[in-house]
């Protein structure tokens, strides 16, 4: 299916860490509401106009007043003193908002992730945003590899040994508590030659792609939509990529610890930002009148 985007389009993301949404993203401290796009402006392989909204609940000033009042109130009463029901916590809607743009869907290397998207005007940027360049995916699609930055901090100083001899310790003991992706570390290795803050070479952010197509699921206008895809990856992340050269979408986006350049994953905070990402779960597209 030619799954198409067209001013006036919504795109749905949902926050993930590896791979799954929802109650893991807010279990690990992060973000689980989600994002919701819409294309202001779009000519395919040139430019998109976006502006995006996140609402989340946040429980009132005077709930937690008032569940701090009755903590304090009974939290040392007697024994065989009646103690009532505790307040029920009341929530409150926050909004977040912004505007993004880019001209640069011909030929930008890097991707500006939606959790660094600025709230308010954020101008126009030179990245390409929610897709590969056209640039990158022709490489992509015809020679399987291509250059991709995701812009999280400079890629030239990540510790390479440290961090993978870190990950692996650490994903051994996790494996066991919490079911994790098959493959997840593949391509987080370092190569044996890599010392502490040696240039990672360019090829690092080589992303290489499987040299067969991938589907993914997702909601098209109400509809559960299986779509082909190219799977490619770095040691710093791997994307599932709508295979469409006018709509080179990044259907779901998963961070290895490299990306961040922090080897601080043995904290819920660390952990989800090591491992974190997002996937599009759904598409609605404007009615044709």
């Amino acid at each position: 299916m030619a799954m198409t985007i067209s001013t006036g389009s919504e795109i749905v993301l949902r926050p993930t860490v590896l791979g799954v949404g929802g109650k893991i993203a807010k279990w690990f401290g992060g973000e689980a509401d989600e994002r919701i796009v819409k294309v202001d402006g779009w000519m395919p392989g040139e430019s998109a106009s976006l502006s995006w909204s996140i609402t989340t609940q946040v429980e009132t000033a005077q709930s937690l007043a008032s569940r701090k009042a009755y903590d304090e109130a009974y939290a040392s009463s007697p024994v065989g003193v009646e103690i009532p029901k505790p307040p029920e916590p009341t929530y409150e809607d926050v909004v977040k908002s912004g505007t993004i743009k880019t001209a640069s869907l011909a030929s930008a290397t890097a991707l500006e992730l939606p959790e660094r998207w600025p709230q308010g005007d954020g101008g126009t940027v030179e990245t390409s945003l929610l897709w590969l360049s056209r640039v990158q995916y022709d490489e992509l699609a015809s020679t399987r590899s291509t250059t991709l930055s995701l812009g999280l901090f400079d890629e030239s100083l990540v510790q390479v040994e440290e961090v993978t001899s870190k990950l692996e310790s650490f994903m051994s003991r996790i494996s066991k508590i919490l079911p994790l992706p098959k493959g997840e570390l593949e391509g987080v290795a370092s190569d044996s030659e890599s010392s502490t803050n040696t240039p990672v070479p360019l090829s690092l952010l080589t992303i290489t792609a499987s040299p067969s197509w991938g589907q993914f699921s997702i909601m098209v206008d109400d509809v559960r939509t299986m779509v082909q895809t190219i799977e490619a990856k770095n040691k710093f992340g791997s994307l599932t990529i709508l295979a469409n050269r006018d709509n080179p979408l990044v259907l779901e986006l998963r961070l290895t610890p490299l990306a961040q350049g922090s080897l601080d994953v043995l904290s819920a905070e660390g952990f989800r930002k090591g491992f974190g990402g997002y996937e599009v779960a759904e598409i609605k597209n404007p009615e044709i009148k």
